[in-house]
Parts: structure tokens; sequence; C-alpha cells
């Protein structure tokens, strides 16, 4: 019988590694099979845990994303078949997942809370650290569902494997994203200040997947993370007065992902472990691999320096051409047959295996920032972060080649000084005289620079921000799901075994309700 992940001990299929098998076969605990663990150990393990959530996968690109968000965003295109909006098992595989990686912070929650009273403080760094990885996971999880078990969640070997006790209660979204911002803000001004032992200080290098032992990163990674949840909730009146003066507080500190050079990333060292985009290229290029229509004409229109980059042209085609969502599934089916329509590069993205795995990057913190200071009505400086944007955006997708294995594909020169500028013109922020014209722009730089790389991001402003205004064929076939939806539906687990705390929430359980900052 299939049991909860979040209130199991989740010892189904935890394969792990690091700098090698063996390393990670000591570091992580797997707790269907050993007894004891140490707090940097734990760490490891839960970062590793989640990491096809992050580095693109087979697992997370093809089961979750090829047939949910990237569709409900056209960051790829997609043929015009019966239930395409309907989410499937792809909201099984991911609530699966999440709770899995739960149920690992709970037992390194454990494992610190069994240290000496006199160890505690120096390892309090694996605290703060896991509680910002797991909130930014669990940001999208509140994001594409709504209410979720979280406070109770993963607690089953706390209760001696007593499944009844485990049992875990939804908690309010709002709540949960106060609870984030509350901790988030404390996490930031301790890390002002915090210093670690030398051996401390070894051992976190050692096991920080993510940043590699760097407090200034972390630092930047937090503060990101909550200006990003901030921005979330900018236009739910209860939350609005909060974002914007926290955001405030945040900018002027200074301590963000800013630039390219700060980004980040679950990154790709070596290609000796699993650690790495293995079948990423299977889940593309078997999977769907298609331009949209809406991003390739603005390219097209604007010279944008990015798209030979981004984009190859179809194998029969002179011209970039994207797959039009407004046409029947046998004449989009026809046109890729005959090598008309444009895919995504397969020396820079599908086939290159060092792809990186997105956590926060400075172009969609600038972004973000130029949606503030126009939302604020300084319109120089959101034009100031807007261009600094489109720049790293360029930058980054460029950098992206770099180690590509596969060089086929791969643009023989990198864009001019000029041409960016020139295209920077042509976009003319400047000539966006309202905030509703410039909120436009900044969404379609969205758009682009999330592309298939930040899905669930693309996903979420996209809702938020109703923007950009895409237009998709009704599927008439359907009575659940004639249009994308606004969330994700609870896995039918849930109601099964989890019934109790399923029926508080049951009324909402449809593809219809919106999340709370789903407020336009």
């Amino acid at each position: 019988m299939r049991k909860l992940l979040y209130i199991s001990l989740a010892s189904a299929g935890l394969f792990l590694s690091s700098c090698s098998q063996d390393d990670f076969a000591d570091a992580y605990r797997d707790p269907s099979k050993i007894e004891t663990t140490t707090v940097p150990k734990q760490f490891a393990g839960f970062l590793k845990v989640n990491f096809e959530d992050v580095i693109p996968s087979y697992w997370n690109y093809f089961t979750v994303l090829r047939s949910t968000s990237l569709s409900y965003t056209q960051a790829h295109g997609f043929t015009n078949i019966t239930g395409r909006y309907i989410p499937g098992a792809a909201t099984v595989y991911r609530w699966d997942r999440y709770y899995n990686f739960v149920t690992q912070y709970r037992e390194l929650e454990k494992a610190f809370a069994a240290l000496p009273d006199a160890d505690k403080a120096d390892s309090r760094i694996y605290t703060i650290t896991s509680t910002i990885y797991l909130y930014d996971h669990t940001q999208k999880m509140i994001d594409n569902y709504g209410d979720i078990p979280f406070s109770e969640a993963g607690k089953i070997s706390m209760t001696g494997g007593d499944y009844t006790k485990a049992a875990a209660k939804y908690d309010s979204q709002t709540e949960i994203y106060a609870k984030m911002l509350d901790e988030l803000k404390g996490f930031s001004t301790e890390l002002n200040t915090i210093t670690l032992s030398t051996k401390t200080g070894v051992e976190f290098k050692n096991q920080d997947l993510i940043n590699k032992g760097s407090l200034v990163m972390w630092k930047n990674y937090c503060n990101s993370l909550r200006l990003r949840i901030l921005n979330r909730v900018s236009g739910v009146s209860s939350l609005a007065a909060r974002a914007n003066s926290e955001m405030a507080e945040i900018i002027a500190e200074g301590k963000i992902v800013d630039e390219n050079a700060e980004n980040i990333a679950f990154r790709v060292y070596t290609q000796d472990t699993d650690l790495d985009t293995s079948g990423f290229f299977d889940a593309m290029e078997s999977g769907n691999n298609i331009a949209p229509k809406v991003m390739i004409d603005h390219m097209n229109a604007n010279l944008d320096p990015r798209e030979p980059w981004l984009f190859e042209k179809g194998v029969n085609a002179t011209v970039y051409t994207g797959l039009d969502q407004s046409a029947t599934s046998g004449a989009q089916d026809q046109v890729i047959a005959d090598g008309k329509i444009a895919i995504y590069n397969r020396s820079v993205i599908s086939r290159n295996d060092w792809l990186p795995g997105t956590l926060i990057n400075a172009a969609e913190m600038n972004l973000l920032l130029a949606e503030y200071y126009s939302r604020n009505g300084n319109a120089a400086t959101a034009k100031t972060h807007f261009e600094k944007a489109i720049r790293q955006s360029i930058e980054y997708y460029v950098r992206l080649g770099d180690k590509a294995d596969d060089l086929t594909w791969k643009p023989t020169s990198e864009p001019t000084t000029a041409e960016i500028e020139a295209y920077i013109l042509k976009i003319n922020f400047a000539g966006a005289t309202t905030a509703a014209a410039q909120l436009q722009l900044i969404a379609f730089q969205k758009y682009i620079h999330f592309n298939i790389m930040q899905a669930d991001e693309a996903w979420a402003e996209q809702r938020r921000l109703k923007l950009p205004a895409l237009t998709f064929m009704p599927d008439e076939t359907s009575s659940a799901g004639k249009l994308p939806p606004t969330r994700w539906t609870y896995p039918s687990s849930e109601s099964v075994y989890n019934t109790n705390n399923y029926n508080t929430v049951k009324d909402k359980d449809n593809l219809s309700t919106k999340i709370f900052w789903d407020v336009k």
C-alpha cells in the first residue's frame, strides 16, 4: 500500500553520490538503513535528495514540466492534443519528491536537536542554510498547489513509526508565506554576524553543494529569495505595505544577487557522479523541443541577440519560425514533420552536459527590481535595472555555451556590444510612459529569460501579472480543463490516506482555485 511520503521514512529510492559515490555512501543518511547520522552529513544528503528538481534532468523535465508549466506559459511550442491542460501524473511526482525532501529536512532538525548544547551554536549555519533552501522549494510548492501540509509534515521518525500520529494537517498558504518571510529576515540579520570555527568552516564547505561554504553567497541567496517572495505578494492588499517596506530595506542593504558572477545554482562540476544533466538530452529531444511562436516572433522583429543561442532554425527552414498555438494539432504536426519549426539549441541547451540548476540569477533579480521601481513611480531607475537585466540575460545564455560538448549548433560569434545596445534601444523602455506599459515590457523579458530554464517562476509570474497576454486554443473536449489551470490538484492519495486533513481543503481542490497572490 502506498503511504504518504510526507509521513513516511522516504525509504524508497534515495540514490546518492557527491564527489564520489563512496563519499556519499558515508555522508548521507537513508533513514531506512541506518540509525545515526551527523548534522554535516545529513545536510549534504538533504541538499542532494532533490537535485533533479534543480539540475536539468529527465525526470523533472519530461514527467513534470513538459506537460504542465512549459505549456501553460508557452515556453515551448506544443501540439493542441486532447487533455493538454490537465496536469495529470505530474502533480503526483512533484508532490512525492517534495515530501521526500521535507522528510530529510526533519531528520536534519532531529540530528541538530540531539547535539550537545555547547555544539549547537557552532552548527547553527546548517539550520540557517538548510531552511533557506527548504523555503525556496516550499514557495514553489505553494505556488503550484496552494495550501500544503508543512508544519507537521515529514515527522514519522519522531512518532516511532506510527503513521496515524504522523498524518499532517494542511497549513494556510498565506501563513506559510508569512512564516518564510519572518524567518528569512531573521536569517539575513544573523548571517551578518555569524562566524564559523575552523572545523565547522571546513566541514560546511565540503558538505555545501550549493555555495561551497560561502556565507556571502548564502546571504545573497537569502535576501534574493526574500525579494522574490515579497514581490510575489506585492499585489495582496494585506501584504502590500510589508512587501514595499521590506523590499526597500533589502535594496538599501545591497546584499543580493546582482551580477552573473553571483548567481546561485546547483552546478555540475564533474561527469563522474549522478549530479549531472544525464537524461536531459532524451527528455528534450524525445519529448518536446519546439520553439514557441510568441517568443520567436519577438526575437525576429527586434533582432534579439539571444535567438541563435537559445534556438536553431528548423532543419528545412531558412528563418526562425515558432509553432503557432492557434493552429490545429494536425496542421502543427505537419509543419513540425516538414522541418519548418525552430527548436531549442542542442549545443547550448539539450546536449550541454554542464547546464547548471538555476536557483536565483542576476537577470531575474534586476527584472524584479525594475518592476519594483516602476510600481513606485521611479521610471528612470526601473529603466536602469531593466536594461541591465537584458544585458545579463544575454550574457547568461552566451556563457552557457562555454562548456558545450557538441559544438555543431553553437553560434560561431558572440553578440557585439552594438547588437546588444541596438536591441535594448529597439525595446525602448523610455517610450513606455505608464507603469502598465512598463510592466508589459518587464513581463515579456521575464518570459524570454525564464523560457524552459525556470519554468516554475515563469508560470507563477504569468499567473500573477497576466502578462504576457498569451492566446490558447481551448480544449473543447475537456470539461475540466478547457484552458490552462490556475493551480495543480492534489494527488488522489491525499483523499485516501490523509482523509480528515484533506477534507479541510477539499473544496479548493480544483484547477480553477487561484493561489492567494493571484489577485488580478
